[in-house]
């Protein structure tokens, strides 16, 4: 019989352990077989300081890439703190970070002993340093009901006068997996919300619930979490009159705080009997600022038109880059066939976009300030609205027309005009060939309506028009194909974020920028004029005309000088 050279090297390493065996007073009952799996294992018993540990040492499927494995015969029982749980794994000095190929299986059975030895009898608490340090993922992957208390969060429960109970206000949100998990937040302490939490501590999302803080008088001891009917414990921790109160409520959650430390539990009741969960409390790891440009746009405010595929992804990659302030314009729907390219997802559909994505930035950063609007920019209403839209812009630093909608286009750029305010705007062409990205910023670039008309002349002197298909849906219809292209999620994606940068240069200073060209035309795959994927071709303008005279802007048409002009009277 022949055979490759991992299965030489599995039988050679069964033979080693063979020899172990008769060679060693500690080990006996050795024997190869099969586990459920069908992987190759080897079953031993351990003999140390009196005991006897019936053990089994599994060889994973790329044996000898990686190590095999040990874990108790009783799949219930726990044998040392350094273990995967009861009748998991044995973390020993040969892992798959260390393991290499002059390591034996033979290693690892004595590894296996020398933890077994430093463990006491009827005690899962040896004295082995672990190699792995517990990080907070891996022990919170144990509760299924967590408690995320940041520092300045609990400051604020702590500072509660003790004896006293004050209301809460938390959010709950859950989670399906492979457990269903709930994470607690404290959202607001006290009457009417009126003691704020930090930024940094309550959630956005998940369902609001009612709780109850109650601060211990004096520094006394809260019971171990570990022992048996704890909950009980702690709800008698509480005074009686509390105590009935809580009764009055099917469900509450309460905090129980001694000065120092603070545990969470929910009093619920079903068929008249109470029931107590206890939540494992823990502080989330200290935010760090990650974005390059740290809080350059904390103040910075933006207007997006449009929030649909383009328009979700850039307000979210804004929220994310540290964009401060957003209004969300757009009087559309989310159904089911936007998911493939929004931001949005499932829960959002029958819903207004421009409310959705409002939630999905608080969501992405709790800090940003978010206001939306449902309003079409080419709706008949939109004419009445104008000076509702021209203060909108007004406020804002920038605007963004994300909608690929001509009409839109003109609206957003004839306010935009008249305010002397900056817009940026993108389009994805058909088929997700590629797109251009482009901006009109006073005293450096036309007018957004000039800047335009120069760009569709720099295209006509290419002799072929951008292949824009049909408005909104990326579409385009290639001879030959029966189906039509369809710009893909990503080439949205790609062409939303040099969007994102476009915009964030111009809320950035000349020097911080970027994107030294106010127009691009990037290509996605090879077509029209890109002759490959990432040709890019930059524009520049021959002006700055088109704004108008003043540096503010002007108010709207000056009607008293017209009718003056015409000889029509008029009441001020």
């Amino acid at each position: 019989m022949s055979f490759v050279q991992n299965e030489e090297r599995l039988v050679r390493e069964c033979e080693e352990l063979s020899e172990l065996e008769r060679l060693s007073d500690w080990l006996q009952d050795g024997s190869f077989g099969q586990d459920r799996n069908g992987l190759v294992c080897w079953s031993f018993t351990l003999l140390t300081k009196g005991r006897r540990i019936p053990l089994r040492m599994v060889f994973p499927v790329l044996f000898p890439d990686l190590p095999p494995f040990v874990v108790p015969a009783d799949d219930t029982i726990t044998l040392s703190q350094h273990q995967y749980g009861a009748g998991g794994e044995l973390c020993l000095q040969y892992r798959s970070d260390n393991w290499h190929p002059d390591c034996k299986s033979t290693d690892v059975v004595r590894s296996a002993k020398a933890l077994i030895d430093a463990t006491p009898a009827n005690d899962a608490i040896s004295d082995v340093v672990s190699a792995h340090p517990t990080d907070l993922p891996t022990v919170l992957a144990a509760y299924p009901l967590r408690f995320m208390l940041p520092p300045k969060t609990a400051d604020l429960l702590r500072v509660r006068l003790a004896g006293r109970a004050t209301e809460l206000r938390l959010t709950l949100e859950h989670r399906l997996g492979t457990m269903e998990t709930q994470v607690a937040r404290v959202a607001s302490v006290g009457h009417d919300q009126g003691l704020r939490v930090p930024a940094d501590g309550p959630g956005v999302g998940g369902k609001w619930v009612r709780g109850v803080l109650y601060r211990l008088p004096g520094i006394q001891k809260i019971p171990d979490l570990t022992a048996h009917d704890v909950e009980e414990q702690l709800f008698f921790l509480l005074p009686h009159w509390l105590r009935a109160w809580i009764n009055r409520h099917e469900s509450l959650l309460v905090v129980l705080s001694n000065g120092r430390q603070e545990v969470l539990f929910r009093v619920w009741y079903t068929d008249n009997e109470r029931k107590i969960d206890l939540f494992h409390t823990f502080a989330p790891p200290l935010a760090k600022e990650r974005r390059v440009h740290g809080q350059t746009f904390r103040k910075s405010s933006v207007c997006i038109v449009g929030a649909g595929s383009l328009g979700s992804k850039v307000a979210a990659s804004l929220a994310r880059e540290g964009v401060g302030q957003f209004m969300l314009l757009d009087n559309d729907v989310l159904w089911t066939d936007n998911l493939v390219r929004n931001e949005l997802d499932e829960l959002d559909v029958g819903h207004h976009k421009a409310m959705s994505l409002q939630h999905r930035l608080l969501r992405i950063n709790p800090n940003v300030r978010v206001s939306a609007l449902g309003m079409s920019l080419t709706s008949q209403s939109t004419v009445q609205n104008i000076a509702k839209l021209g203060e909108i812009v007004s406020s804002c630093d920038l605007v963004i027309d994300t909608t690929a909608d001509s009409g839109v286009f003109r609206m957003a750029a004839a306010i935009c005009t008249q305010k002397r305010k900056p817009l940026v705007w993108a389009r994805v062409y058909a088929g997700g060939i590629g797109g251009l990205v482009a901006r009109s910023v006073p005293n450096e670039d036309p007018a957004p309506l000039v800047a335009a008309s120069q760009l569709q002349a720099w295209c006509d002197a290419k002799g072929e028009a951008p292949p824009e298909g049909q408005q909104r849906n990326y579409g385009l219809q290639v001879e030959g194909h029966e189906q039509p292209l369809v710009a893909s999620d990503g080439d949205v994606g790609a062409i939303g974020s040099r969007l994102v940068r476009h915009a964030l240069d111009v809320l950035s200073p000349q020097e911080m920028r970027i994107h030294p060209e106010p127009a691009y035309f990037v290509g996605l795959r090879k077509g029209w004029i890109f002759e490959h994927p990432f040709d890019t071709h930059p524009v520049v303008y021959s002006s700055n005309a088109g704004w108008g005279e003043g540096e503010d802007g002007d108010n709207g048409l000056p009607s008293e000088k017209v009718l003056d002009q015409l000889g029509v009277n008029y009441a001020p």
